[in-house]
C-alpha cells in the first residue's frame, strides 16, 4: 500500500507542476493515469491500471484530472489492450478533451485494429481564452468511453505537448456511430457490426446509440453508407434517417425492453427518406445543426439520438453510420432551420452554485418525477467571461431559479439578467467540518503546498496542520509522529469545533425547515455520511434533493439510492483516528480505507504521501 501512494505521488509529482513552471513550458511531457478517476464502470487494478469487461454497461470509464494548462498544441497518448471484439469493424474506445464540461476541444474513437499495437493519441489545441493566463482558466478534461464492443485494459496515459509541425493537422471530429445505435429486432449484425434486413416487416431498423451523444454548437453531416436489394416498387422510398434532440434522458434500465417497438422521443429535427437510387450512388447524407439551446456549451442535458427506418420495399445492408463535424468552409449556408428544444409542460430550471449544484442538476436529469416537469441547467456561482452569454441567456429565460447559499452569490455579476418573473429559491451548501478539522476548507490552508504547484494540485483538500508542522518539524519521521498524535503546542480543538458545527447544522435546519442537519448529527459516528468536508453522500444528498422537490411544489417521491455515491464518493479524504476515537466515530480507524483516485488507501499511507510529495 505504502508502493501505491509512492506510485500515485510520483506519478502526480510529473504532472503540470507550479503556475510558473507551467507558463515557462519547462515541463514537455506528464503522466496522468494515476491522477484519473474511474467510474462507475470497470476496477481499478492494483498497478494503476484500468480494466473493464466486454459485456460490462457501456459509458465513460475514466476522467479528469482537471488540468489548467499553457496556449499550445498537446498530444494525449494512451496504452489500451483490447480483448475478443464483438464487432471486428466497430469502435471499442472513444477519447474526449473537454473544458469545464463545456467546452469540447477534441473527441474521437477508436477500433481495435487502430489499437493494435497497444497505443493511440489525438491531438488538440488549448487557445488563449482557456488557457493558465487567462482571466478565466478553464480545467481540462480528458474522458475514456467503453462502448460495450471489447474488453478494454488502459495501462497507461500520457500528456506530450507538441510543436505545430510534429503535430500535423489534427483530425476531424468523427463519431463512428454503428456500433453504438441499438439493433430493433427486425434485423440482425454481421460479425463486423454491419445490420440487414430483409423485404418484410416494415420499422425501425437501429436507433439510439449509446454513450449519449452531447454536440457542440455548429454544422454536422450525417452519413450512412447502405446497399439495397432488388426493390419490390420503383422510385419508393428504402430508408429514412431521423434525428431527434432529445429533451429528456432515457433510463438506460429500458433500453432492453424498447429494442422490439422502440419509441421515438425527443424534438424531431431531420427527417429525409431516400430511394434505391440514392443509395446506389454511394454514401447518403443529412445536414444539421445543432443551435445554442442544444448547445453543449450551454450545459444542456440534450442528447442527440438517430433513427434509420426501413421501409420494407428492399433488403438493406447498414455498413456504417458516420457523424463529422463540419469546418466552417463546410457549413452550408444560411444556416439550417432547427425548432427550439422546449418540450410541452417543462419549466425552465436554473441554478447557481458550486460543484454541489452540479450534482443537483444530475439530479434533475435522472430523476423521472423531476426529469419530466423540468428542463434543468447549471452555471457556477464565480462566473466565467467565456460563458457570461449563455448564463445570461439561461437567467432571461429561467422560470425558476435555484440559487446556493454562497458568499459568492451576492458578487455574482449577472443578477440583474435575471427574469422579474424567474422564481427565486435558495438552498443551502452541505458540509460537515467535525471529521477533517485541519482541511483548507475549515481554517488555516497549507499555503505553501498550493504556491508549490497550484492551480494543478495532487492532493485537492490540502491540509493546514502539516503545512504549519512542515516549517516547524523539518524531519518527515518526527512531523508524521506529531501528526499521528496531536501532541503539539497550538492544535486546533477539534472537540470545541464539533460543537460549534452542531450549532451550525442546527440553525440551518430551522432556516430551511430541513432535517439535513439532524440526519448528519445522528449518523456520522456509525456511517460515513461525508466523504470530504463539502461531499455528502447518496442519503444527505437525497435529502437535498427532497427538499427541492417540496420547494418546486412535486409531490411524487423523490429518492436517490445507493448507486449515486459512485459520482460522490471520489475523493475521499481519511478521517484523522485519533480525531475519530474522541468524537466518537466507529467506522473510521487506521484500519479504514479509502478511495483516492480508483484507489483504496489507508489514513497512514495517505498522510506520508502528502508529507513526502510536499516536501
Amino acid at each position: 500500500m505504502v508502493s501505491m501512494m509512492a506510485d500515485l505521488a510520483g506519478a502526480a509529482a510529473a504532472q503540470p507542476g507550479p503556475a510558473a513552471e507551467l507558463g515557462a513550458a519547462v515541463r514537455e511531457r506528464w503522466s496522468l493515469l494515476a491522477r484519473l478517476e474511474n467510474a462507475a464502470i470497470g476496477v481499478r487494478q492494483a498497478d494503476g491500471s484500468m480494466r473493464v469487461r466486454r459485456n460490462d454497461p457501456a459509458g465513460c470509464i475514466l476522467y479528469g484530472p482537471y488540468l489548467h494548462l499553457p496556449v499550445g498544441t498537446y498530444r494525449l497518448s494512451f496504452r489500451c489492450e483490447v480483448g475478443t471484439v464483438r464487432m471486428a469493424a466497430q469502435p471499442v474506445l472513444g477519447v474526449e478533451v473537454i473544458v469545464l464540461n463545456r467546452f469540447q476541444r477534441a473527441w474521437r474513437d477508436f477500433t481495435a485494429a487502430e489499437l493494435h499495437s497497444g497505443g493511440a493519441s489525438l491531438i488538440f489545441e488549448v487557445p488563449p481564452e482557456h488557457s493558465i493566463d487567462s482571466e478565466d482558466a478553464g480545467r481540462f478534461e480528458f474522458r475514456f468511453f467503453h462502448f460495450a464492443n471489447a474488453a478494454l485494459a488502459i495501462t497507461g496515459v500520457e500528456l506530450e505537448r507538441v510543436t505545430d509541425e510534429v503535430a500535423g493537422v489534427a483530425a476531424p471530429r468523427q463519431w463512428r456511430m454503428l456500433g453504438r445505435l441499438q439493433k430493433s429486432w427486425i434485423g440482425w449484425r454481421d460479425r463486423d457490426g454491419a445490420v440487414s434486413v430483409r423485404y418484410m416487416p416494415i420499422g425501425c431498423l437501429l436507433y439510439g446509440g449509446w454513450p449519449y451523444l452531447r454536440l457542440a454548437r455548429g454544422h454536422y453531416r450525417l452519413s450512412v453508407r447502405a446497399a439495397c436489394g432488388k426493390l419490390r416498387a420503383a422510385r419508393k422510398p428504402v430508408l429514412r434517417i431521423e434525428i431527434f434532440a432529445s429533451g429528456r434522458w432515457r433510463n438506460t434500465s429500458l433500453l432492453k425492453t424498447l429494442s422490439r417497438f422502440p419509441e421515438a422521443s425527443g424534438v424531431p429535427q431531420v427527417r429525409r427518406d431516400f430511394t434505391a437510387d440514392d443509395i446506389a450512388v454511394g454514401a447518403v447524407s443529412v445536414d444539421f445543426a445543432v443551435p445554442t439551446d442544444l448547445a453543449l456549451e450551454t450545459g444542456a442535458d440534450a442528447p442527440f439520438e438517430l433513427r434509420l427506418h426501413h421501409f420494407g420495399k428492399a433488403a438493406l445492408r447498414i455498413a456504417s453510420v458516420d457523424l463529422i463535424k463540419l469546418s466552417a468552409d463546410e457549413a452550408p449556408a444560411p444556416v439550417l432551420p432547427m425548432p427550439a428544444l422546449r418540450p410541452l409542460g417543462r419549466r425552465r430550471v436554473v441554478i447557481v452554485g458550486n460543484c454541489q449544484s452540479e450534482t443537483l442538476r444530475q439530479g434533475f436529469a435522472r430523476l423521472e418525477a423531476l426529469n419530466r416537469r423540468f428542463e434543468a441547467k447549471y452555471h457556477f456561482v464565480q462566473l466565467q467571461q467565456n460563458q457570461r452569454d449563455f448564463v445570461a441567456r439561461d437567467l432571461e429565460q429561467c422560470d425558476i431559479l435555484l440559487v446556493q447559499d454562497v458568499r459568492h452569490w451576492d458578487a455574482f455579476p449577472l443578477r440583474d439578467c435575471v427574469s422579474p418573473t424567474a422564481e427565486i429559491i435558495k438552498f443551502p451548501l452541505v458540509r460537515f467540518a467535525s471529521l477533517w478539522p485541519f482541511d483548507g476548507w475549515n481554517g488555516p490552508n497549507d499555503r505553501a503546498a498550493h504556491d508549490q504547484e497550484a492551480p494543478n494540485l495532487t492532493f485537492p483538500y490540502l491540509d493546514g496542520l502539516l503545512g504549519r508542522l512542515r516549517k516547524e518539524i523539518p524531519d518527515k519521521e518526527a512531523r508524521f509522529h506529531a501528526y499521528r498524535t496531536l501532541e503539539w503546542p497550538g492544535i486546533v480543538n477539534y472537540r470545541r469545533l464539533h460543537q460549534l458545527e452542531e450549532r451550525r447544522l442546527t440553525a440551518t435546519d430551522r432556516q430551511y425547515d430541513i432535517t439535513i442537519g439532524d440526519f448528519i448529527l445522528t449518523n456520522f459516528q456509525r456511517r460515513r455520511v461525508f466523504h470530504t468536508t463539502v461531499r455528502p453522500n447518496w442519503q444527505v444528498f437525497s435529502l437535498l434533493m427532497q427538499y427541492v422537490a417540496k420547494c418546486l411544489s412535486v409531490t411524487d417521491p423523490v429518492s436517490l439510492n445507493e448507486g449515486v455515491d459512485v459520482m460522490l464518493r471520489e475523493p475521499q479524504v481519511p478521517v484523522h483516528p485519533k480525531v475519530a476515537r474522541d468524537l466518537g466515530v466507529r467506522w473510521a480507524d487506521e484500519r479504514t480505507r479509502y478511495l483516492v483516485h480508483g484507489r483504496e488507501v489507508r489514513w497512514q499511507n495517505y498522510i506520508r504521501s502528502y508529507i513526502e510529495h510536499y516536501g
